[in-house]
């Protein structure tokens, strides 16, 4: 048996790296997972390769449609949610001169507000 036998799951930011990480475990210990990211491509590949017990669902962790869509798709496809990994993050490589407001309101969405609209949206 394992660790998450019977959990179904939701990862952001889980088309690569950590995230991507994050799903391939949560598999091999049992869970059914919901990978979400921008990057459809490797998102869809990560998906067939970690097999049935997986879905991908395209998502911007920033919109409060696509949230909802993504627990919505979760819910109908598995039954359930029992776990939320607010996985998806971003950065910028520049000194906080250069960063302009723009570049500020994107790490916001990302980095914050997607959080508390996982965490919203779960909650229900």
């Amino acid at each position: 048996m394992g660790k998450l036998d019977n959990k179904v799951a939701i990862i952001t930011g889980a088309s690569q790296g950590m995230g991507a990480s994050h799903a391939k475990l949560f598999v091999e210990e049992g869970a059914k997972v919901a990978i979400t990211d921008i990057n459809a491509e490797k998102g869809n590949a990560l998906a067939d390769e970690l097999g049935d017990n997986v879905i991908f669902i395209k998502q911007d962790v920033s919109s409060e449609d696509d949230w909802k869509n993504v627990i919505a798709e979760t819910v109908d496809k598995f039954g359930k949610l029992d776990i939320l990994v607010n996985n998806a993050g971003i950065s910028f490589n520049k000194s906080l001169a250069d960063i302009t407001t723009d570049d500020y309101m994107k790490i916001f969405k990302i980095n914050q507000l997607s959080v508390f609209l996982g965490m919203k949206y779960a909650a229900e």
